[in-house]
């Protein structure tokens, strides 16, 4: 008589051999993600912003209200990644939330190595399959992997969806082309851009639909003007296509109707620093293989493999294209690998299909080579910019440079080099036996070099994110979460003036939750990130409208209020409103955070600053002053220049604008202010009321007009010494 078997015996021994098989997978995710997080622990603060400022507020938002906002502003539907990260706000400190934010993120984007080996798998086995992960999640694009962006989700979410549509084109049904979908909005929810994985999807379904049977007996009944007539569609299609994102899009109809010639020079950046950052052999033998060997018997799922691959190259470059072109007319010229990256994973699988399965022809080995020549040769490295964010792939170039002290030609030369190399070893893949010891060698020294350049260059893109982080928290008053710790948690409003180089106000709004508006007298808080808001002058005694309703206020950059003094911390004093009115005590405007006065975009040749004093009651004899000082800007004699200043002063009124201004003019002075050298005061007495000072310098000059190598390309007026109100019997002003 037969003993029964124990329920779920059949299926433990395959239980055990899959997850035997899984082990060296998962000993290449644990060892990146031990790498790359503790990369992230060595990352003291943020450093991209305003972007991680305000994936913070939408997530803390989400996490304390269920909705998305901005400074208690509605913001609408956000990011996927806001939605992901929000619940470690839940924790304890500002400092732990951080970190696990870190990590959460860490592990997310190392996961990539699993959507990855899937990918491969379609095509390799699994050993090849593996390689081809580890490299794809080896890349200079993990450095983004703990920085609280887009990119942590979206690079595993993308290539999550680039494996589904390939499933989906081995055998359509609309179960498989379904699920892609809703991985591909999940993936455009998380960073638009990558709604081109619908465009990738798409074309993959129409040219397998152009590529099947019954659409070739079709085809075959064609007439000459039968296939006219298609070409016609097609061309009408594509202006179509064009004409609605032109509506939809003002990047799209500005790039395509003005700037055409740009999406090409960005394309072939952004295509070219992704080959640079994986090693340049990826993006060779990639392309070659997409154009399987004659010999090779026809297989569904080659195929899917290689028409998507092959509809994301196009989709994905276009798109950076068009990004890059755009931002050149808007904001700057940028090297834009960031919306390329999405193609390393299938650039890895598709060399791993090279070498295991053989190269492609030899004209798609040709057409490979030239391509990557060029791409390589035409990317501008940015050698001045460490680190790039834009492009970590470039950060290879940057240690060539930094570390080993290469000039950027020999930069050039040596990439150059390694595409010929690259090209020799995709030949050498073509020409060896596979299986043959030559071609093993060949093999896994190309494979250690691809793998050890491109976590060479991840290492250092994110060693210069470390050491940004690092300078601008040596600049941060501390402990980080101060303003938390005076008030309670109890809100707060942010008052400052000139702020040109936000940083130092983002990270203190970021560590500490308490503040919650952001405020500035001169509109310069927008440098910050919206929402903001500009305060009215209610009343000539400097009574500010609307009242903010915080308990507590941070005046910052010459800014002083009347009311109780809280803190002060490196220049910036909390003060108790208790939700009323804001009154200002005193209140300078144009003087930037190093003290020059500086011209506009508006009035460049001219450096505008004034003081105002609104509460005059304490004040006995005195003098209002004024002194202003170029000793810090000393070029050689043929390049000196003279300011000539103008300084008025009278009681203060609310102005038409509700702002503040001179009511009258009751004591003017002129005088030059040279370079190297510092003015005499000026002196002046003020009404017995509250007054205004106002400053005007011209001309400005700047710095690297004057001398190339200096970066400030402001138009700098003077340093302001001294202003203010100086008592006649000693004290400061």
């Amino acid at each position: 008589m037969s003993r029964p078997r124990p329920r779920g015996g059949p299926e433990r021994p395959d239980l055990l051999a899959r997850l035997q098989k899984a082990i060296p997978l998962l000993v290449v995710y644990f060892a990146l993600a031990a790498l790359y997080a503790w990369q992230a622990s060595q990352r003291p603060v943020p450093t991209i912003f305003t972007d991680e400022s305000e994936m913070a507020q939408l997530s803390r938002a989400i996490a304390h209200t269920g909705e998305a906002a901005r400074r208690g502003v509605p913001y609408g539907l956000a990011s996927l990644v806001a939605y992901f990260v929000a619940p470690v706000w839940w924790l304890g400190t500002t400092a732990a939330q951080y970190s696990a934010a870190k990590l959460l993120l860490v592990l997310t984007m190392t996961a990539t190595v699993f959507p990855a080996y899937g990918l491969a798998r379609l095509v390799v086995s699994p050993w090849y399959a593996l390689a081809a992960a580890g490299g794809a999640t080896a890349v200079p694009a993990l450095a983004y992997s703990p920085i609280l962006v887009e990119e942590p989700l979206a690079y595993p979410l993308a290539t999550l969806a680039l494996l589904l549509i390939a499933r989906s084109l081995v055998r359509p049904d609309w179960r498989r082309v379904l699920a892609a979908a809703v991985v591909s909005a999940a993936a455009a929810a998380t960073r638009t851009q990558l709604a081109v994985l619908f465009a990738v999807l798409a074309l993959g379904l129409l040219w397998i639909a152009w590529q099947s049977e019954r659409s070739r007996r079709w085809r075959s009944t064609w007439s000459t003007w039968d296939r006219a007539g298609a070409v016609a569609l097609l061309f009408g299609a594509v202006l179509g296509f064009s004409a609605v994102m032109g509506h939809a899009s003002l990047a799209w109809r500005n790039t395509t109707g003005f700037y055409r010639e740009r999406i090409f020079d960005h394309g072939i950046s952004a295509i070219g620093a992704l080959a640079i950052g994986i090693g340049i052999l990826p993006l060779v033998a990639g392309i070659a293989a997409l154009s399987r060997p004659k010999g090779e018997a026809p297989d569904p799922r080659t195929r899917a493999f290689v028409t998507t691959t092959t509809a994301s190259l196009a989709c994905f470059v276009w798109y950076a294209g068009i990004k890059g072109a755009y931002l050149s007319t808007v904001f700057a010229t940028l090297v834009v690998e960031r919306n390329v990256i999405y193609l390393a994973p299938l650039l890895f699988a598709a060399t791993a299909l090279a070498v295991e399965r053989g190269v492609g022809r030899w004209w798609a080995v040709a057409v490979a080579a030239i391509f990557t020549v060029y791409v390589v040769a035409a990317t501008p490295l940015e050698l001045n910019n460490y680190p790039y964010y834009e492009a970590h792939g470039l950060a290879i170039a940057a240690f060539a440079n930094r570390v080993w002290g290469w000039p950027e030609s020999w930069i050039r030369v040596a990439f150059v080099t390694a595409c010929v190399v690259a090209v020799v070893v995709v030949i050498a893949f073509r020409r060896l036996r596979r299986g043959s010891t030559a071609f093993r060698v060949v093999a896994v020294a190309a494979g250690v070099v691809v793998v050890t350049w491109g976590l060479t260059a991840e290492v250092y893109a994110s060693s210069g994110e470390r050491r940004l982080s690092d300078q601008i928290a040596g600049n941060l008053p501390r402990p980080l979460d101060w303003v938390d710790r005076k008030t309670g948690g109890a809100s707060t409003v942010v008052l400052g003036q000139q702020i040109t180089d936000p940083t130092n106000i983002q990270e203190t709004e970021f560590f500490n939750t308490s503040i919650t508006k952001m405020w500035s007298l001169d509109g310069t808080a927008i440098q910050v990130g919206g929402p903001i808001l500009t305060p009215d002058l209610a009343a000539s005694d400097g009574t500010l409208y609307p009242a903010p309703g915080t308990k507590f206020a941070l005046a910052l950059n010459g800014v002083e209020l009347r009311a109780p003094v809280v803190a002060r911390n490196r220049g910036v004093v909390l003060y108790r409103v208790d939700g009323g009115p804001l009154r200002l005590r005193s209140a300078v405007t144009g003087i930037a955070s190093d003290g020059w006065i500086t011209g506009t975009s508006q009035e460049p040749n001219v450096a505008r600053a004034t003081y105002t004093r609104y509460d005059v009651s304490q004040d006995g004899p005195g003098f209002a002053v004024v002194q202003l000082s170029r000793i810090g800007w000393c070029p050689r004699p043929s390049k000196r220049t003279t300011g000539k200043v103008v300084v008025r002063i009278g009681p203060v009124r609310v102005g038409p604008d509700k702002q503040p201004a001179i009511a009258r003019v009751t004591a003017r002075r002129t005088f030059v202010v040279h370079d190297c050298t510092t003015a005499p005061a000026a002196i002046m007495r003020p009404p017995k009321v509250p007054w205004r000072m106002e400053i005007a310098l011209a001309p400005t000059f700047s710095p690297h007009a004057v001398d190339p190598t200096k970066s400030d390309r402001r138009q700098l007026g003077a340093v302001v010494s001294k202003i203010g109100f100086q008592p006649l019997f000693g004290g400061a002003p």
